[in-house]
């Protein structure tokens, strides 16, 4: 079973989201960008929250245009309440703040963005590879209940 990230970005990082989604897929990452889901006439705030919640993890890209924006900060907010794993890409120069105050955060220099998106992305893959471990164990462990009960 596959990973599925929510990309909570500003618009004005899409260049940096399509880097991030390249190297995830890669990694059998599955990544949900809402700018890639059009559905016209739909609440976007029904679609953004749906996605969070259908989502393993949310990774949150703080540019200074992601700190500043409101939808990004809500979709933070949000996946907190939902006990959903945030992990933040912060950009250098950027201060955490809010609910992800003291979260450790993988540092991002937009100047050269690369190796941030590499520690993103293997990351990712280890959270990945944990999240399949943990499915398959509780998978064994409910097919040994049902046989022994």
């Amino acid at each position: 079973m596959g990973m599925k990230v929510f990309l909570s970005h500003s618009t004005k990082d899409k260049w940096l989201v399509d880097e991030l989604k390249n190297i995830l897929n890669r990694n059998q990452v599955l990544c949900y960008v809402a700018e890639e889901d059009i559905q016209p006439g739909s609440p976007l705030w029904a679609k953004l929250s749906a996605n969070i919640k259908d989502s393993d993890c949310v990774l949150a890209v703080l540019t200074e245009d992601g700190d500043r924006s409101a939808m990004v900060n809500q979709e933070i907010a949000t996946a907190r309440s939902l006990n959903k794993p945030v992990i933040p890409l912060v950009e250098t120069g950027v201060q955490v703040k809010g609910v992800l105050g003291g979260i450790e955060y993988i540092e991002l220099d937009k100047r050269n963005p690369y190796g941030a998106i590499q520690r993103a992305g293997a990351y990712l893959a280890n959270f990945k590879a944990k999240l399949e471990n943990q499915q398959a164990f509780t998978s064994l462990v409910i097919a040994g209940l049902m046989l022994w009960a």
